[in-house]
């Protein structure tokens, strides 16, 4: 049996080694650079095989979360990552026959494997652990995505994805409730929302987006017309698409519903209760494009601190689900891609790359933040067109800019 180093201690894998190597939080990997597979065959010339190599972009819990003053996930939680494309949902869901666990996505903790089960939302990208038992209380453990996991074309990860995490005390019964709203709830007579803008919700905390569908989230206008559309997730945020534009200068109402079928945290928390907002369309369409505000760090500084994230913030509210790390990418140095997470705040519509370092020596604690950059390092940032506003505008142009850290 091959053995695998986790945040800790050794990490257990699948008898048959489906892989050689763990990365993250005491595992083997690095900032590699990506390069994908692609079909081929014959017949007449087609289409050139997709070769983008997808990426994690964001997890829950995130990496060291419940260790000082970040927040962990209650006993109860599922845990999920979210890819940056459509995934092959039978190898996320795949079962390892020997050990009757998830093959590759796995959750461990010091050298204990944890059962469980693994699915797949593939509106939403975001593969799902379920844990068959509560998780200890207070106790640091290990996630996994392998790098068994392929997007559809058949490219895989080029290196597993692991990161830690800390549990709550107790369980979490603390229901989500939802924090902002765009449009905001209107006041009476206010007009002007553009015809072509989605619906979003924010909450307090990080959602089941299965959970989230176009049943618990509803749009209605004029009056009771059920306004029909889609829904997805992205980060705490739910958005609502509708199918064709919204009417002119016509009233209308958003609900996202409790309950049993409604909306419901990772640990089976429904929201408070139904939450509703109102709002009116003017008389045209949004078609003008985001502007990029500012970059942190900007464009040619030395001297980075090795600690910063970078940060691009925006003229105006940007759809979350195109702020991933398949349009919002860093490397470095050279052209070796960084590994990392991408998150969007809709408070200051600021999207923020944190680097994800895995440790290729196993230990207790990290030396340094996982987070923290190399010194002396220049890497490049780059925001691309794919990049939209919640009216689904582009930036104008792809956003390239390089920094380079403090030299130690």
């Amino acid at each position: 049996m091959i053995a695998y180093k986790g945040c800790s201690s050794i990490f257990l894998a699948m008898s048959f080694a489906l892989l050689a190597s763990l990365a993250g939080c005491g595992g083997t990997g690095g900032e590699d650079t990506f390069s994908g597979g692609g079909g081929g065959g014959g017949g007449p010339p087609g289409p050139p095989p997709e070769t983008t190599v997808p990426t994690v972009t964001s997890m829950s819990p995130g990496e060291d979360s419940g260790i000082a003053a970040n927040t962990g996930i209650g006993t109860n939680s599922k845990l999920t990552a979210t890819l940056s494309e459509a995934m092959d949902p039978a190898l996320i869901t795949l079962i390892d026959p020997v050990t009757g666990k998830p093959a590759n996505f796995r959750l461990a903790q010091g050298d204990t494997a944890i059962a469980g089960t693994a699915s797949y939302d593939a509106t939403n990208h975001i593969a799902i652990f379920t844990p068959a038992v509560v998780l200890a209380p207070n106790t640091k453990y290990t996630a996994t995505i392998i790098t068994g996991i392929k997007d559809l074309a058949g490219n895989p990860l080029t290196t597993d994805f692991a990161w830690c995490f800390t549990t709550d005390a107790i369980p979490d019964v603390t229901p989500p409730s939802v924090m902002s709203t765009i449009p905001a709830n209107t006041v009476p007579g206010v007009v002007g929302v553009a015809v072509n803008r989605k619906i979003t919700a924010t909450f307090s905390e990080d959602m089941n987006s299965s959970t989230l569908t176009p049943a618990s989230f509803t749009v209605t206008g004029p009056g009771p017309t059920p306004v029909s559309g889609t829904v997805t997730y992205s980060r705490r945020m739910a958005v609502f698409t509708p199918s064709t534009g919204l009417a002119p200068s016509t009233a209308y109402s958003a609900t996202i519903v409790t309950g049993a079928t409604g909306a419901m945290d990772l640990a089976g928390n429904a929201l408070q209760a139904n939450v509703t907002w109102s709002f009116t369309t003017g008389a045209s369409a949004d078609v003008t494009a985001p502007v990029v505000l500012s970059n942190d760090p900007a464009g040619a500084a030395s001297g980075v601190a090795i600690s910063n994230t970078i940060k691009v913030t925006f003229s105006e509210a940007m759809d979350p689900a195109t702020i991933t790390t398949a349009n919002f990418a860093v490397t470095g140095p050279g052209t070796a891609l960084v590994v990392g997470t991408v998150a969007f705040d809709a408070s200051n519509n600021t999207a923020t790359f944190t680097r994800i370092k895995h440790l290729t020596t196993p230990v207790d604690s990290h030396p340094t933040p996982v987070s923290y950059l190399e010194p002396g390092t220049t890497y490049t940032a780059t925001l691309t067109t794919g990049a939209r506003d919640m009216a689904g505008n582009a930036l104008a142009n792809n956003q390239v800019w390089s920094f380079t850290t403090t030299t130690p």
